[in-house]
């Protein structure tokens, strides 16, 4: 699991993997021989030829091979931990639809990744410019990618300080731009208000701690931002039709 910087690697999977998450990473799947099918979070979906995946960091997925394959995949750390550079618009829109088709130039980058990988592992400081290309690659592939820093910088700080009494006045004053216009940009950027974005945030947060910790309902709901567990219990069944013990069952 990577700490501080992007980790490139060229993988190959067996045939199938149970439901699980990455709890502080985000993933991009390119593919490189076969094919992998992949349901996140409800969505399917097919990496192979032309199509790859961004899992966002959180996201329930599983995914199911048949024979031999290979990808080069890049793990890369949440928002909240390295910057704005992937946290708005490119891990945003990966949520709401996370396959998406490789150009003709991301294809080339990732055969020729895999071919020098083959030769061995990547010396750190390689390894460390490949992954940034990648990176960088990411936001020409996935329209809507580029967005102000303003609005980055406030996702970030959702992220990071989601358990605060976060309102978007707080938010606005600490990227430096006013609530009016913080609600509006970040609106047209995400298709989503801050509080609304802050909410979901609460909430995969809330449904990783009740899958993977034994922590009661009410520590979590306090832990992630809710004011007690019948808030949270209130908000996943009207966002997301699941209660805590369920989630808390089916773990």
């Amino acid at each position: 699991m990577p700490a501080s910087r992007p980790t490139l690697t060229l993988r190959s999977y067996a045939a199938a993997a149970c439901l699980h998450a990455h709890d502080d990473y985000h993933q991009l799947v390119l593919p490189i021989a076969g094919a992998m099918r992949m349901d996140v979070a409800g969505t399917p979906g097919e990496i192979a030829g032309e199509r790859a995946v961004l899992v966002a960091r959180g996201l329930p997925h599983e995914f199911r091979v048949d024979g031999w394959n290979r990808f080069v995949v890049l793990d890369f750390p949440d928002a909240a931990r390295r910057g704005p550079v992937l946290a708005a618009g490119v891990v945003e829109r990966a949520r709401q639809a996370p396959f998406f088709a490789l150009d003709k130039g991301f294809q080339h980058l990732a055969l020729y990744l895999a071919h020098v990988m083959d030769q061995g592992p990547l010396p750190d400081a390689i390894s460390g410019q490949a992954a940034d290309l990648v990176s960088h690659a990411v936001l020409g592939a996935l329209p809507g990618a580029a967005v102000d820093e303003a609005v980055a910088r406030a996702v970030a700080l959702i992220h990071a300080r989601h358990p605060e009494r976060l309102t978007v006045a707080v938010l606005a004053t600490a990227v430096g731009v006013s609530a009016s216009v913080l609600h509006e940009r970040f609106r047209g950027a995400t298709g989503r208000t801050p509080i609304d974005y802050l909410q979901s945030v609460r909430l995969d947060e809330a449904e990783r701690l009740l899958r993977a910790s034994r922590l009661s309902i009410a520590e979590i709901a306090q832990r992630v931002g809710f004011s007690d567990q019948t808030a949270l219990t209130r908000a996943l069944r009207r966002r997301r039709g699941v209660t805590p013990g369920s989630l808390r069952r089916a773990s």
